[in-house]
């Protein structure tokens, strides 16, 4: 194949069979990853979708579910007393970035304890002495989100429950420290804040890191980089 260029007459080479071997697999490796983007982001976005769904859902009575029928990120209400003598530090950031606590405390129902997450409060809150405005006391009626306890993350701490700081939401663990049964197949986060603005509620994180695209497209601008690299490899000039 034979074309010009500023004049010049340049010609395309038949490429030797190895480096034609290596230049389709990797080309199409680099497609596969990035088509395989491509379906993560589709799945990333459903998923996020469907959080978002659930969370704007009308907020339905907890007493309605029944076993399974419960769903992550549904609102719920719930009539209870908070156990503010049980409380549990997991060290977080608000929304804002700013640095503080989510304070974990336990929500005696009707017929059960549920850990509850009170929502986020400032370092210079963390004695109970500097919040005591902040207290819910005796029964309340209570919006919330239903969360399920997660596994714990390669890169997370263990839990110290001799200091009581806590990195991820375990039963188990709770029930150790607290000396209380506790419901085992979710939590509850709050969506209202506290009295005088403290704990900040409404601190679930619905969306999802979702840089996919990204990744799909720089997957894709590779493959064109390699597909220039080979051409360019195999064009040769024509002497005059």
């Amino acid at each position: 194949m034979k074309f010009n260029f500023n004049n010049n007459k340049y010609i395309l080479t038949r490429p030797r069979l190895i480096p034609l071997i290596a230049f389709l697999l990797a080309l199409c490796i680099l497609l596969s990853l990035s088509s395989w983007q491509v379906k993560r982001l589709k799945w990333k976005t459903g998923l996020i979708n469907e959080r978002i769904t659930k969370f704007e859902s009308e907020i339905i009575p907890l007493e309605n579910f029944k076993g399974g029928d419960i769903e992550e990120f549904q609102r719920i209400n719930v009539v209870g007393a908070l156990q503010n003598r049980y409380e549990l530090f997991m060290p977080a950031l608000s929304k804002n970035g700013n640095n503080g606590y989510h304070i974990l405390t336990i929500l005696k129902t009707r017929d059960r304890n549920i850990i509850y997450d009170t929502g986020w409060i400032p370092l210079n809150k963390k004695e109970i002495e500097n919040r005591k405005e902040n207290l819910i006391i005796g029964e309340q009626n209570f919006n919330a989100v239903i969360r399920f306890p997660g596994r714990k993350g390669r890169f997370q701490p263990d839990n110290d429950l001799e200091d009581n700081f806590w990195f991820f939401v375990d039963p188990e663990q709770i029930e150790k420290f607290t000396k209380l049964q506790v419901e085992k197949d979710f939590y509850l986060e709050a969506i209202n804040n506290g009295p005088n603005g403290f704990p900040l509620g409404n601190q679930t994180r619905i969306y999802l890191r979702n840089n996919h695209l990204q990744y799909a497209l720089t997957w894709l601008m590779i493959s064109f980089g390699l597909i220039g690299v080979f051409v360019a490899a195999n064009i040769k000039k024509v002497k005059k």
